[in-house]
């Protein structure tokens, strides 16, 4: 009878591959070997000639990516999140020390590489982004903050090669998206291009303050009046609450310049 059990559930396992491979790499998570079973679903993705298939291992990958094994890691994280923009130092120390007992979780990675950017580690950045996306290449945070790291290296040609190439996102993953495609268009002298992409991106997230401090940059180089955009930038900066900069932290370097615009905008009131 048990043979009989044994060999169906052979006959199952070759008969979905798809299956076999993830129930593989969760078994392997269930050890606590995260990077052995992302090597697993990698490698069934690869010889997957099946679209539906390998979409169904790269949803359990990412799952797998973000599964937290210890209690303590995970309160680390959450601690981490919860200071991160008041002690970004601390927060840091925690996020490192929740890596150390979570094998590559890429959320921890993420957020360590947001707090990089934030310093201008820029190759810091790289770094995390690179461990959690070799790991994770479905995933679209990571590949979100690798065109961000991107920008703080320089690397333009780079960035819009990934640009091109990222996984599945949400709406307001794309948005971040086009925001940092729309630097590249800056950096390539294409100023009426990138204006034009910042104002559309003003209108379908008006309550992002870079943008508008990107409407400054650019609108100057066409001749436009900028006080209304430095006015908005300065008004949204100054207002800005812990969701909001949460929900903004596909760019660590928020409201960096505020205190610029407000002193450009005195400067020439006093000069009327």
């Amino acid at each position: 009878m048990w043979f009989i059990v044994i060999l169906l559930s052979l006959q199952t396992w070759a008969a979905d591959p798809t299956a076999a491979a993830i129930e593989s790499a969760q078994d392997l998570t269930l050890k606590k070997n995260r990077q052995q079973a992302g090597a697993v679903l990698l490698k069934a993705i690869e010889a997957q000639p099946a679209a539906r298939a390998r979409a169904k291992m790269a949803e359990a990958l990412n799952g797998i990516a973000k599964v937290f094994f210890t209690d303590k890691g995970q309160k680390l994280y959450e601690s981490g999140q919860s200071i991160m923009f008041e002690t970004p130092e601390v927060a840091l120390a925690q996020f490192r020390e929740a890596l150390a007992l979570e094998d590559g979780n890429i959320l921890i990675l993420a957020n360590i590489a947001r707090l990089q950017l934030a310093k201008q580690d820029c190759d810091g950045a790289m770094a995390s982004l690179q461990s959690a996306r070799a790991l994770a290449p479905f995933a679209a945070e990571p590949a979100i903050l690798e065109l961000r790291a991107l920008i703080c290296l320089q690397k333009f040609e780079l960035l819009r090669e990934k640009a091109k190439q990222l996984p599945a996102v949400d709406k307001a993953q794309d948005f971040f998206a086009q925001y940092m495609v729309a630097q590249d268009y800056q950096q390539q002298k294409l100023v009426r291009k990138a204006f034009d992409t910042y104002t559309k991106l003003s209108e379908l997230d008006p309550k992002f303050p870079e943008v508008y401090y990107q409407l400054i940059k650019t609108g100057t180089e066409l001749g436009r009046d900028t006080e209304p955009f430095a006015r908005k930038y300065v008004s949204l900066c100054k207002s800005l609450t812990p969701r909001e900069r949460k929900r903004f932290n596909y760019e660590p370097l928020l409201c960096l310049s505020v205190k610029e615009v407000e002193d450009e905008l005195v400067k020439k009131s006093n000069e009327i």
